[in-house]
């Protein structure tokens, strides 16, 4: 290792670009295959082979000249054109290591940060900003806080700076502190800080103004939890955030530094995490968003250029209708505004365009979520395009989503779905037959059937047997051992199977037409023993099964075959020992169910 270090170390302080790249890769692999041991340490494991913490040994020597080559832009480098210079391969190799070995990498930056943030040579101002940036994610908040609390007002000040570069990495290093290091932030501050981004929306080249709506949407993802009052630190700007950010979308040059997304994307996290204070801007918002979705029905398409630029368009609108729908309450939206949205939507899936599809399908299902049973008079033109979505096997995220509006549609219409449900089901048993869909899609299958009995009760019946054929035909499915991604997909799969049976339950239950259960309850208890004994199933599908359990013992009662085996004391001993709180009341309903049985 010794001679590996001095020979990259060499090869990046003396030989051409394109081999001094190729060093720093060397420590960038290393850097990654050190981060998956300690990861996998962390999580419990035990990995092939013990770190040895060579990048950390390596600090010393290996800062310093990844610090020198951050100074090496490109200036004349088109941020549009994927080309890697040594800068860029610093700037990586700074990250990785700052994640692989946290606090160590602290001293070893910091003295250049701090000794040329303010350098009179531009190049040195934004090598230090980078340097900066590069390891914010490594070390502890307790040590680079106190960094990232003095450098706020030295950054919004950089924001001003004369070269392009520098505002560019300065914009980019405020959108990082907001996304990792938030708390840092002085309050005093904040108002700055959203001056300063706002500053440069509209008044800068497209790759500051973008980086600037990276940062309001990364301020905006830190009050998601934030429900604590009527209003919050946002509130006093979120009218002029907002009719900034949609100035910023209608640029003549949008289409440049992915300005135009990055500025919608900021525009949904702002109304996501809008304080209820803010809710009579959200109403005036909406309006003025299906406006521009109307007008993207008439813009010219001469080009594929224009054909992605209008489909793009409309995928980002119609995400931005359904966060908006999700901020309000039935009573806030109009029926004269319900059939806008409506209309609006169907227009979408008149094109053929998969990302469009999936935004608009969600839009539709947010709006059925606060129509509920109104949502009824909709039903005859929107039930062709779900049944459309559902056998769009070929778009299988589209697929996903069709499936998710089913749900959506099962919770809104309750027993009023039942018109519908015959060709519903039928797309939904081909789905699972069809050997080419993506093997994602089909735990939502599965699931979906538990919330259409749910929904209709008793009525339910017709589906009873070919559904819980398939049901317990995918039950059978295993993983191997040694195959992580195959156990995360049967672990999903299980917790698809469990909602199913779920709802079918308590659908069944509630039509009064449980006992129809009871010929399957032998092999679904046979399902839950075989759970038990897997040791690689996960919370949510050992949380699932409990569930299924004490439904089957409630509902059916003495009729649960082999429930007193030892698998079931098992099944309820594992989830207690997950000290989920949920998951213990579970344990403790069912457990209550179990005690009431008559031997």
């Amino acid at each position: 290792m010794e001679v590996l270090a001095n020979l990259s170390f060499t090869t990046m302080k003396t030989d051409q670009e394109k081999v001094a790249i190729q060093a720093i890769e060397f420590w960038n692999t290393l850097a990654d295959e050190e981060y998956e041991i300690l990861l996998e340490l962390e999580e419990g494991g035990t990995p092939e082979h013990p770190c040895q913490k060579y990048v950390e040994g390596a600090l010393p020597a290996l800062c310093p000249i990844l610090l020198e080559a951050l100074t090496k832009q490109d200036e004349d480098a088109d941020p549009d054109d994927d080309i890697w210079n040594i800068s860029m391969a610093a700037a990586t190799c700074l990250q990785l290591a700052a994640n692989t070995t946290e606090n160590s990498v602290v001293p070893h930056v910091m003295p250049f940060v701090l000794s040329n943030i303010k350098n009179e040579n531009w190049r040195f101002r934004e090598a230090s900003t980078m340097a900066f940036t590069s390891i914010l994610d490594g070390p502890k908040t307790e040590v680079i806080g106190t960094y990232v609390n003095q450098s706020i007002p030295v950054l919004i000040g950089a924001l001003r700076d004369p070269h392009e570069i520098v505002k560019d990495t300065t914009a980019w290093a405020l959108g990082r502190i907001c996304e990792l290091h938030a708390g840092c932030v002085p309050q005093e501050m904040f108002k700055e800080l959203v001056t300063g981004l706002s500053s440069v929306l509209i008044s800068e080249k497209p790759r500051v103004s973008a980086q600037a709506c990276f940062a309001i949407h990364n301020l905006a993802m830190q009050f998601e939890n934030d429900e604590s009052s009527n209003t919050n630190l946002l509130s006093a700007y979120m009218g002029n955030l907002l009719h900034l950010l949609m100035q910023v979308t209608e640029r003549e040059d949008w289409d440049e530094a992915n300005l135009r997304p990055s500025a919608y994307q900021a525009i949904s996290m702002l109304v996501q995490h809008a304080a209820p204070d803010c809710k009579p801007i959200l109403l005036q918002l909406l309006p003025a968003i299906l406006e521009r979705l109307q007008k993207s029905f008439s813009m010219q398409v001469l080009t594929n250029d224009d054909k992605d630029a209008k489909e793009g368009l409309q995928s980002l609108l119609c995400g931005l209708v359904q966060v908006l729908l999700q901020q309000m309450t039935a009573e806030d939206i109009s029926e004269q505004q319900a059939d806008a949205i409506m209309h609006a939507l169907v227009e979408v899936f008149k094109t053929k365009n998969a990302t469009a599809h999936e935004e608009a399908f969600m839009a539709a299902g947010a709006l059925s979520d606060k129509l509920e049973g109104k949502f009824e008079r909709y039903m005859p033109t929107f039930h062709p395009i779900v049944m459309q979505g559902l056998r769009n096997f070929e778009a299988y995220q589209v697929a996903t989503v069709a499936v998710g509006v089913v749900g959506d549609l099962t919770r809104a219409l309750e027993g009023k779905i039942y018109n519908f449900c015959n060709e519903i089901v039928t797309a939904l048993l081909e789905s699972l037959q069809n050997a080419n869909l993506n093997r994602s899609v089909k735990p939502h299958v599965l699931s979906c059937f538990g919330d259409i009995a749910l929904a209709i009760g008793g009525n339910y019946e017709p589906y009873l047997q070919v559904t819980l054929m398939m049901l317990l035909q995918a039950s059978q499915s295993r993983a191997p051992d040694d195959d992580e991604d195959m156990i995360d997909y049967v672990n999903t799969l299980r917790e698809g199977i469990l909602e199913a049976y779920t709802g079918i339950i308590q659908g069944l239950n509630d039509g009064n037409k449980v006992n129809l259960i009871q010929p399957y309850s032998e092999a679904i208890m046979g399902f839950l023993e075989n759970l038990t004994h897997d040791q690689n199933i996960d919370d949510s599908v050992l949380s699932g099964a409990i569930g299924v359990l004490g439904d089957l013992t409630k509902c059916l009662g003495n009729q649960v075959p082999n429930v007193r085996k030892p698998f079931v004391m098992q099944l309820l001993k594992k989830g207690h020992e997950t000290g989920d709180q949920a998951t213990i009341d579970l344990v403790n309903w069912t457990n209550g169910n179990i005690q009431s049985l008559q031997f």
